[in-house]
């Protein structure tokens, strides 16, 4: 399942995307592609999902990975800008630009199942690293660490 309206330079994902889909077989026949959804459709969406597969090549911050992790789903994002601070070792991290490298995350998430729980036990306590409690504790650090109380 994608979710996600078109975005700048897409043009040779949504023609692959296309050919899947009119080829047919049984790799059309799974394919869902959705522009929008209702948060409470999304929630439920990456709840019930085995993985969330976010191989971004730009990416800001990573709010979808802390998502994942905190609605207890396995992640596979990319080695680049700040995702791998923000998944630590709680995600399989691939080279966004590497089909080879997508395709061994891919496969370990479908069959290992440990792999897949290790994650989700590794994404909460990752994420808890994210929280607004935790920020609240960093920047009384560094209040304290210039001498402002």
């Amino acid at each position: 399942i994608i979710v996600g309206g078109r975005s700048w330079l897409d043009g040779p994902e949504v023609a692959l995307l296309n050919q899947v889909k009119n080829d047919g077989g049984l790799s059309a026949s799974r394919l869902r592609r959705y522009e929008f959804m209702t948060r409470s459709m999304l929630v439920s969406l990456i709840r019930g999902a085995r993985a969330t597969l976010f191989p971004s090549l730009f990416e800001g911050f990573g709010l979808p990975v802390l998502e994942s992790m905190l609605l207890e789903t396995a992640v596979l994002t990319s080695n680049g800008g700040a995702l791998p601070e923000v998944s630590g070792d709680a995600a399989v991290i691939v080279d966004p630009y590497d089909v080879q490298a997508i395709t061994r995350g891919l496969q370990a998430l479908d069959a290992d199942d440990d792999l897949v729980l290790d994650l989700v036990a590794k994404g909460k306590v990752q994420a808890a690293r994210f929280s607004q409690e935790a920020f609240i504790e960093r920047l009384k650090g560094l209040y304290a660490s210039v001498g402002v109380s």
